[in-house]
């Protein structure tokens, strides 16, 4: 719904009047912004789109109050507070909300509109996701649906294949430490800081070449010097984390939701597109 929210917002500045339109909001090298200039740039960017939205918004909203739906208090206490905590603390939270002329209410007022358009469509389309549903989409996905097999991975990277023939004879000859060669040889300035660690990459993220190369090592093993992009790299596998296939109980209650939101994605175009059928909509220009 986050049409909602530029919506919501963009009335927000709106309903200030004239004070709010006149009130400086950022200042650029001594050029004052407005809320007047950020309201013509948001109506001009979303407005159109917006006020579609809007409509659909209200024609499901309407069809809730006619079907006697009630909003869940207790969700939209959690939907609140999950959206707090996005923030440091609540001063945060409520001098954001403030920037915007926005109080707790209206926001618990458009959380309470979202969880009414979901049930509605809920109950319109008579939609339910079944542990049968959420079992056989398991069955058919399980392979993507579990952990692949990861390494975590550590690399020197460097400009030339001269310097990059240098590290490795450091490495095989010498015994030198890859961290520290990393984070003293690397072009790369997050390879010098982090000392050549990249963190756990699953199979599938890398390039074909560099994936062969690194699945076939052992921990404490590294690569030749392969060339990368516009230099050449060193990597080392320091861990390897094997595959680990999907677990139905622990991620059954995430299946159903994405389930139950992707019919609800599907059906709530076909109940907006019903509603405006029989609707009266005037557009006030």
């Amino acid at each position: 719904m986050k049409r909602t929210f530029i919506a919501a917002a963009l009335l927000a500045i709106c309903s200030g009047g004239l004070h709010a339109a006149q009130r400086t909001i950022a200042v650029v090298n001594g050029t004052k912004i407005t809320a007047e200039e950020l309201t013509k740039r948001l109506w001009w960017q979303h407005a159109a789109q917006d006020l579609t939205g809007l409509v659909d918004d209200t024609l499901v909203l309407q069809e809730a109050r006619r079907l006697g739906i009630k909003p869940d208090e207790k969700q939209i206490d959690e939907r609140y507070a999950a959206l707090q905590a996005n923030y440091k603390d609540k001063a945060d939270f409520e001098k954001n909300l403030r920037s915007v002329g926005w109080t707790d209410k209206d926001i618990k007022s458009l959380i309470a509109d979202q969880l009414l358009i979901r049930a509605t469509v809920i109950a319109d389309g008579k939609i339910s996701v079944t542990d049968a549903d959420i079992k056989t989409f398991f069955d058919n996905n399980k392979d993507r649906l579990g952990t692949p097999e990861a390494v975590k991975l550590s690399q020197i990277f460097v400009n030339t294949k001269a310097e990059a023939d240098d590290a490795y004879e450091l490495l095989s000859s010498v015994g030198a430490d890859f961290a520290k060669l990393s984070a003293l040889k690397s072009a790369n300035a997050n390879l010098r800081k982090n000392s050549g660690g990249l963190g756990y990459i699953s199979k599938g993220m890398l390039q074909p070449e560099i994936e062969k190369a690194v699945f076939a090592l052992k921990p404490g093993e590294y690569t030749k010097p392969m060339q990368t992009g516009n230099g050449w790299s060193i990597f080392k596998v320091d861990d390897v984390r094997p595959a680990k296939p999907a677990d139905f109980a622990a991620i059954q209650g995430e299946l159903k939701a994405a389930l139950l939101n992707q019919e609800i994605a599907r059906e709530l175009p076909l109940l907006t597109a019903q509603l405006r059928q029989k609707a009266k909509i005037e557009i006030v220009k």
